[in-house]
């Protein structure tokens, strides 16, 4: 079959990939100019694939009232009259519960295992670039309460097969030395080896390379998509301002964007911003390059070593679609870093960056055939897990298109009518 898969981020470009390896012919259609810049681009840089448990959680709702009025801290919300907005919430309040906290958590933890897999197979039989690196992770906590909640959640991680422990904070600061100016100021934190780093634009560049070599594959870019040709319940042709591809099936994996052009045909899926920042310190000193991943879970910031690059990213506000760098959050990471790495105190100002990461209110991506369309697929909403997730979905989905039983059961990641 002649594939169309719309978007040129990770979740799209790795969508590609397996589909060539399936045997299908792809094309790949972005409104960007090249692959990965949108919320691809400099996001935290970490594979954490069995760390993975949703925003939706018990605790989350107690907080609302000082998040609806915070300036500062990790999560921020700013009440929108957008009526997605609201919709996203209520569906987002029904799933702060324990029970539903954990059913999401175990359906990503399964995905994520199926992701890391793919993820090396691909990197055994290919030879790319990106910074790749089998860190850990090491998610560090202040907090002992918090710590105790997260060490609660080690047997249902350790049951799927992840190794994970839980580390007084004598060993938080023996596997990352840098830890060992605030190891005073922590409870612990949760150890977990088998986690790697990478930079996920990198990787998007090099799955493009590989895409436009193949015989069967092409990638159009700077091509809006505006709809599609429909005809006897099938998609005939993928439609953009500079003409129609016609295409066998397609595939939609567009982020946020997803929802307007989704919405044309019918299906209706609740998507909804959560805006991150992060920065990029260029060969950072070797002082400032964390050996393993670090994921400071009081302040939800993550520390991340790409090469000679220092990846700092975190903060999740839900403000709608405001694509402007918040000069306050900017300035709340760098003075994070500076505290946990002083080597960075003399160096230049790190390249700045925000992206929209496409949530569903229940946390897990939604994977699965159109309701309304039988040739059209949904990998959409991955939050600020698409980077760990994208090989697996793009497996997951390429096994469904081509009538196998994907490792990952779909029906755990059905979409949420909005």
């Amino acid at each position: 079959m002649h594939i169309g898969v719309i978007g040129a981020g990770i979740v799209g470009l790795a969508s590609a990939y397996e589909l060539l390896r399936a045997g299908h012919a792809v094309t790949v259609i972005d409104a960007g100019r090249g692959p990965g810049l949108a919320t691809s681009f400099a996001n935290g840089g970490q594979l954490s694939y069995g760390y993975v448990s949703p925003l939706a959680a018990p605790g989350v709702l107690s907080q609302l009232p000082s998040l609806l009025f915070a300036r500062t801290g990790p999560l921020r919300i700013k009440p929108s009259f957008d009526p997605d907005f609201w919709r996203w919430s209520i569906a987002f309040v029904k799933h702060c519960n324990a029970q539903a906290n954990a059913s999401s958590t175990l359906r990503l933890l399964s995905l994520g295992l199926h992701s890391r897999a793919v993820m090396q197979e691909f990197l055994a039989r290919e030879s790319v670039s990106f910074d790749y690196r089998l860190s850990g992770k090491l998610v560090v906590y202040r907090d002992a309460d918090k710590l105790a909640a997260a060490e609660r959640s080690l047997e249902l991680a350790n049951g799927l097969g992840y190794t994970q422990r839980r580390v007084d904070a004598a060993t938080c600061a023996m596997l990352e030395p840098a830890l060992a100016t605030i190891a005073g100021e922590l409870a612990g934190g949760i150890h977990t080896p088998g986690e790697g780093t990478g930079d996920c634009q990198s990787l998007c560049m090099e799955l493009a390379r590989i895409v436009g070599a193949h015989a069967d594959g092409k990638l159009l870019y700077e091509r809006e998509v505006t709809g599609f040709d429909v005809r006897g319940g099938t998609v005939r042709s993928i439609r953009t301002r500079m003409g129609d591809v016609a295409v066998d099936a397609c595939v939609v994996a567009n982020g946020l964007a997803a929802m307007p052009l989704l919405h044309k045909v019918g299906e209706s899926v609740s998507l909804y911003p959560l805006k991150g920042y992060s920065l990029t310190y260029r060969h950072a000193p070797v002082d400032a390059r964390p050996q393993v991943s670090v994921t400071d879970a009081d302040n939800k910031v993550v520390y991340a070593s790409l090469g000679e690059h220092l990846r700092v990213a975190g903060m999740a506000d839900l403000v709608g679609y405001d694509y402007r760098i918040a000069a306050r959050r900017i300035q709340a990471l760098r003075t994070l870093s500076a505290a946990l790495f002083p080597a960075l105190a003399g160096e230049g100002p790190p390249l700045e960056w925000t992206g929209m990461r496409p949530a569903t209110p229940h946390g897990r991506p939604i994977l699965q055939r159109a309701d309304t369309l039988d040739n059209l697929w949904l990998n959409v909403g991955h939050g600020g897990l698409g980077f760990t997730l994208s090989m697996g979905a793009a497996r997951v989905i390429a096994d469904a298109i081509g009538g196998k039983r994907p490792a990952v059961d779909l029906a755990g990641f059905a979409r949420l009518a909005a």
